[in-house]
């Protein structure tokens, strides 16, 4: 269908599923048809809002609207049975990441979207994040030689799960955080893992009444001898200068790598609003969703972008539903792993 205009829906109009919305009604080939949201009036609020024409509660509605395309953006539980159904229609997905909470529902949804040739593509954003591809393409290069560690530090501030997440305490920062670490990690080391040790720290956010813990430290050992530590909490303090503490270290056999995308040091403001930190932080967000002259800018909706233009031209997308897959079975490994308090092989990845 290379040069039409792509018919799609978003599933899930929360925060992240209303970039979904603002990054397909100002793609030129995009035709945003109908949001979805279980909750009623927020999906016709959305759609109001954004200039929407339709809206539904229920994802069966949405389907019968002959889409090319659909964003999942609902919480990580409900994935699967939405994506089926899409694939049933043969209709292809975004999911926001994880694509999955279980094994078996990761290959259920690959094998229905296989079943009718559709894409399964995994929101894994971090690939267009400038300086990571770079850090990509330089380790693709050679130019660090055989990497022999990778530090990644992916954590938020107290306010995600106090005060952004209503579902936090259903969830973990596992999954909302280390399912993009851990998958930004095996892409730049681009090696299998073979082994996989956690431990997990909680009592903070379970004494402000949020049943889940505060933090992980994961090592992943990777099939060519390198070694992999990842940290993932959300109890920085709220006076943090950025909501996000995003850091990397990679070191080869010739050369690092240095990533520090949060405290990017191209501009830094202190007022009596950044003092109580975000949603006014000292250092705003340059690189993920800067929203520049009213559009909404950043690497964040290039992964959307990208979606829309696979569907249109008919061109494979960077991430796949095996992706996902890998990534689900790390965080349950990793999990397992915390709660064992001993390492565990990964076997047949």
């Amino acid at each position: 269908m290379k040069g039409k205009r792509v018919r799609l829906g978003v599933v899930g109009v929360g925060i992240w599923g209303r970039m979904h919305i603002r990054a397909y009604l100002q793609h030129p080939s995009a035709d945003l048809v109908a949001v979805c949201d279980r909750d009623a009036e927020r999906a016709a609020r959305t759609a109001r809002e954004f200039g929407v024409p339709k809206f539904y509660r229920h994802v069966e509605e949405l389907l019968a609207e002959n889409l090319d395309g659909i964003s999942i953006a609902t919480p990580d539980t409900a994935h699967a049975d939405i994506a089926i159904k899409a694939a049933a229609k043969g209709v292809h997905m975004l999911v926001e990441k994880p694509l999955a909470t279980t094994v078996s529902e990761c290959r259920r949804m690959i094998a229905a979207a296989k079943a009718k040739g559709v894409y399964l593509m995994v929101d894994w954003h971090n690939r267009w994040n400038p300086p990571y591809y770079y850090a990509w393409r330089a380790l693709r290069d050679g130019e660090l030689g055989d990497v022999r560690y990778i530090y990644y530090r992916l954590s938020d501030t107290i306010y995600v799960p106090t005060k952004m997440l209503p579902w936090a305490g259903e969830s973990s920062v596992l999954l909302f955080l280390g399912s993009h670490a851990l998958d930004t990690t095996c892409w730049l080391m681009g090696e299998k893992p073979v082994r996989i040790f956690c431990q997990r720290q909680e009592g903070i956010l379970t004494g402000r009444g949020v049943p889940t813990a505060d933090m992980y430290i994961t090592v992943v050992n990777f099939s060519n001898g390198a070694t992999a530590v990842v940290e993932n909490s959300w109890v920085l303090p709220q006076s943090s200068p950025s909501l996000i503490d995003h850091k990397c270290e990679i070191i080869g056999s010739k050369g690092v790598i240095y990533l520090d995308p949060t405290h990017h040091g191209a501009i830094a403001k202190y007022t009596a609003k950044t003092s109580a930190g975000f949603p006014h932080p000292s250092f705003p967000d340059l690189f993920i969703t800067p929203e520049i002259h009213e559009k909404q800018m950043g690497f964040g909706v290039e992964s959307m972008y990208h979606f829309v233009e696979c569907v249109r031209d008919g061109k494979k997308p960077l991430t796949s539903g095996e992706d996902g897959l890998l990534n689900t079975r790390l965080i349950i490994a990793a999990e397992e792993s915390a709660r064992k308090g001993l390492p565990i092989k990964l076997r047949n990845l």
